[in-house]
């Protein structure tokens, strides 16, 4: 009995010290408080690029989202909203239900278009259950740019709040020849850009209009007839670009352009493209007075209206229609010249036939996109190899760059053959090309720049001091894009695309783009926006407006 006992006091010891045991442990873990951190999150709004939040310019509210309910005091001295200037505490309320904190703006207080604001999250804030921001967590919102259209349309000669710059291109205006003649790329557009140009004359906010290329046609002619001609008083490069300004639907467009380039309000900015490559300073000054040049190659131009906007037309890295001012002394005009002499003729005579035989049996660079050039050129309007004859001296020069004897397509084609991959180097270097590319690369360019953009300017492996924005014309493809990665971009390529008839292109013709430097705006965002100029389909509206397509900002 004594032995029992004995052995039950021991179990009833062992017993009660492992219930003590697993008490303690117990409660000591009730103790300890895991942290659990107070996340944040804006479903009514779109993370852009994975980098900032989009918020309307003229939205009235931020609604902050939390996963768990919020002690309202500590709001207002955790939750702040800045800008370049500072806070704008002064300018809103911080209304707190639940789980939810809205930030409303007061009625007297209006977002800026196209700015950056930061969301401040500081550790002060709490839950109600005790959880808190972890450290200081800040948000980016960049508002949309004011529309172009939202501007009060009045004239006025206040150029101290003016900050935008107006970008078209690629309007390739021809002759009167060309006009009645059906190879004109631009005939149906010709009201709709007078009008365009009417609304940047009385628009109170655009500074410069950049011209950025091909404004004028001296390469749409139809092989076989004559680029200069005595009996249409055109003796030269100057007399066919003076012809194209009188032809009759261009006459008010130049009138236009002249308007505003005088008006000494808006800046009237001129960029050289390939199809007009032969025009000069005094040209260009001449039919758009006060028009500001901007060249620094023969038959190629740039302009940077602040260090990191790089615009230009983008024929300087295309293989095929770059000047060419190597192959022989004094001339420029590059293969592509050619190229179009055919298209026009195309455009011109408008056969249909299914053959389109072109064969040229040769592995090299240059002549094999030669050949598909003119091989799709042929195939695109159903026009007959042997009755183009590419032998025979029908293609009519007249004096156009200094040529005067005519040419066979062949001709020119070994004209170029002979040297132009081995003087492709210096012939960049003529051309002032930033980084050489390879003849492969600069013929890929004929139909995507945004290789180009890449390689030559946003891409600083090459360049530690490469610009943020890049605007080119030249492919009639108007686009934004962002580069390198959608999170961690450094860079935009820009296009303005084109003013041709609709019915010559694949893409949407009569566009434009609005760049707004911030160092303008007093913005810290460079904020590039891309528009067309459509029919206003407002009830009750007539004319013309701009129409958004895309809009992309950058830190400058």
């Amino acid at each position: 009995m004594k032995k029992i006992r004995i052995i039950f006091i021991i179990l009833f010891t062992l017993i009660s010290v492992i219930f003590t045991q697993f008490s303690c442990n117990n409660n000591s873990n009730n103790n300890i408080v895991l942290p659990i951190n107070l996340n944040a999150s804006f479903p009514l709004l779109t993370q852009k690029h994975v980098q900032y939040y989009q918020l309307e310019k003229d939205a009235r509210s931020i609604q902050i989202v939390f996963d768990h309910d919020i002690m309202a005091s500590t709001a207002d001295d955790n939750i702040d909203l800045c800008d370049v200037n500072g806070t704008v505490k002064d300018h809103y309320e911080l209304i707190v239900d639940g789980k939810i904190v809205f930030l409303e703006f007061h009625n007297d207080y209006d977002l800026n278009g196209g700015w950056k604001y930061d969301l401040s999250l500081t550790e002060g804030l709490l839950s109600k259950d005790g959880h808190t921001i972890n450290g200081h967590e800040v948000y980016e919102f960049r508002t949309t740019s004011t529309h172009i259209h939202d501007y009060t349309l009045a004239n006025t000669t206040d150029t101290t709040t003016r900050t935008l710059i107006a970008c078209i291109s690629d309007i390739h205006c021809g002759d009167q020849r060309a006009i009645d003649g059906n190879y004109s790329w631009f005939k149906k557009n010709a009201d709709v850009l007078t009008d365009y140009l009417e609304y940047v004359d009385n628009h109170p906010n655009i500074k410069e209009l950049v011209l950025l290329g091909d404004l004028f046609d001296e390469w749409m002619v139809p092989y076989n007839r004559k680029p200069f001609d005595s009996n249409q008083n055109i003796n030269s490069s100057k007399d066919y670009f003076k012809a194209i300004a009188n032809a009759s639907i261009n006459q008010p467009i130049f009138k236009k352009l002249s308007d505003i380039s005088s008006g000494g309000i808006i800046d009237v900015i001129y960029v050289p493209g390939n199809h007009d490559m032969l025009i000069t300073q005094e040209i260009i000054e001449e039919l758009i007075p006060n028009v500001k040049w901007k060249s620094d190659v023969t038959g190629l131009g740039k302009y940077n209206p602040v260090d990191e906007i790089h615009m230009e037309h983008g024929h300087r890295f295309d293989f095929f229609n770059c000047p060419q001012p190597l192959i022989n002394e004094g001339q420029i005009l590059p293969p592509g010249y050619f190229v179009t002499r055919l298209y026009a003729s195309g455009l011109a005579s408008r056969q249909q036939s299914n053959k389109n035989t072109l064969s040229i049996d040769s592995d090299i660079e240059f002549i094999t996109a030669w050949a598909a050039a003119f091989g799709y050129t042929i195939a695109d309007f159903g026009l007959y190899a042997d009755t183009i004859q590419m032998d025979s001296s029908n293609v009519l020069m007249t004096g156009i760059d200094g040529y005067n004897s005519n040419m066979s397509f062949n001709y020119a084609r070994e004209m170029y053959a002979t040297d132009i991959e081995e003087l492709w180097p210096q012939t960049q270097e003529v051309n002032n090309v930033p980084n050489s590319l390879s003849v492969f690369l600069a013929i890929l360019n004929g139909t995507y720049l945004y290789g180009a953009t890449l390689f030559e300017y946003l891409t600083d492996y090459f360049s530690t001091d490469q610009p943020k924005i890049v605007a080119f014309g030249h492919s009639h493809e108007p686009e934004i894009k962002v580069f390198p990665f959608e999170h961690a971009y450094t860079g935009i390529y820009a296009n303005s695309g084109s003013w041709i008839d609709a019915g010559q292109s694949k893409y949407k013709v009569r566009t434009f783009l609005i760049i707004n430097p911030g160092n303008w705006s007093g913005s810290e965002l460079d904020v590039v926006t891309l528009y067309q100029y459509n029919l206003n389909n407002d009830s009750g509206s007539t004319g013309y407006k701009p129409e958004f397509i895309k809009e992309e900002s950058i830190k400058h």
